[in-house]
Order: structure tokens, then C-alpha cells, then sequence
């Protein structure tokens, strides 16, 4: 077997998880601020109110949304990946 060399730079991205009601898998969420929209979730899990939330993430997903209620549990992931140069 041949070895290839991987040429470009490693990098480190953050990825939000939304662990959700009747979801077997969580939402992988991309964000340029990813810290701060997981904070906003963690607020709002602990508050009562049932509001609809909606995401604009970067990344495959383009645009979701969910009501606060179905939301069970927020995570926070780093990556790597490596860019071409």
C-alpha cells in the first residue's frame, strides 16, 4: 500500500449538539460564535416558557428550528480538520 501525504494546515472548529425529545441522534450545529449560542441554550433549557428557536448555522445544515421544550440537552465538540493551502 501507498502512504499519501496529507498536505494543508490543522485546524480546530466547535460544533453546538442539541440533544432532542423522540431524536436518536443529536443536531451538529456549526457557528461562528459557537460558545455563545450555547450558552443562550443553556439558559434557555432552565427557563419554563416554551418558545420557538431558530438557527442559522454554517456548515450542511443551513437553517433550523425547534420549540425550547423538546430541547433536553446542549454540548459543546471540537474538531479538527484539516484546510488545503
Amino acid at each position: 500500500m501507498s502512504q499519501q501525504q496529507i498536505q494543508g494546515k490543522i485546524m480546530t472548529r466547535q460544533a453546538v449538539l442539541l440533544f432532542c425529545k423522540d431524536m436518536a441522534q443529536p443536531l451538529v450545529l456549526y457557528f461562528d460564535n459557537a460558545q455563545k449560542v450555547y450558552e443562550d441554550i443553556k439558559l434557555l433549557i432552565n427557563t419554563p416558557d416554551v418558545k420557538m428557536v431558530e438557527f442559522e448555522p454554517l456548515g450542511p445544515i443551513k437553517k433550523a428550528s425547534i420549540l425550547s421544550d423538546r430541547i433536553v440537552a446542549v454540548a459543546m465538540q471540537e474538531e479538527k480538520y484539516i484546510t488545503q493551502e
